[in-house]
């Protein structure tokens, strides 16, 4: 194989993007979930760089984006829980754009957001209901939890920035916010009825 070809297949292999004939799967399967078709699986190439890649330029890391789609679409609640993982998706992408300014630029804000979006659905879940069920149905419907955070802060590079992140927003102050559906990317009181 000659210099130029090969320089060629390897920045394709490492892009982890195809054109639209072959998007899905390494194996050029398109992957549909609840009506969603899945970007590619970028494999180890999706971890080269702190970004990594986003073939449907979503906002989503699509390692992220996949494994939310396969993680929810089964559970109860799937279009809500997807829609407030893909919000908080996008968060983190923006706090690894620029981490050592979390709070200066903003990004802190959409982290927030993400955030107070998954506890206005626990409250939207459990209104009417006691302390004791709000606290069992958020312990049976966990979004953001260690997993969830493991696989999108799947480097060495990525916790690194996560870690920046957080050491940036030492020493302000946040005040206290309302959790409401306007939190949300997406009115999720119509999902899942």
């Amino acid at each position: 194989m000659t210099k130029p070809i090969f320089i060629f297949m390897l920045l394709f292999l490492i892009s982890g993007c195809w054109n639209s004939d072959t998007k899905g799967t390494s194996t050029g399967e398109v992957e549909i979930i609840n009506g969603h078709t899945l970007p590619p699986d970028p494999g180890e190439a999706g971890k080269v760089t702190l970004l990594g890649i986003d073939c449907n330029d979503d906002g989503v890391r699509d390692d992220v984006e996949r494994y939310i789609y396969h993680r929810f679409s089964k559970e109860e609640y799937p279009k809500t829980k997807i829609a407030i993982a893909l919000q908080y998706g996008r968060a983190v992408q923006n706090i690894l754009v620029d981490p050592e300014h979390g709070y200066e630029n903003g990004t802190s804000h959409y982290l927030e957001k993400a955030h107070d979006c998954q506890w206005y659905f626990y409250r939207m879940r459990t209104k009417g209901k006691s302390f004791s069920d709000f606290l069992n149905f958020r312990k049976q419907n966990p979004l953001f939890d260690e997993e969830f955070e493991d696989h999108v802060f799947n480097t060495e590079q990525r916790l690194k920035a996560y870690f920046t992140f957080n050491s940036s927003l030492s020493g302000h102050t946040f005040p206290g916010r309302k959790k409401s559906v306007d939190k949300c990317d997406i009115d999720i009181e119509k999902l899942d009825e």
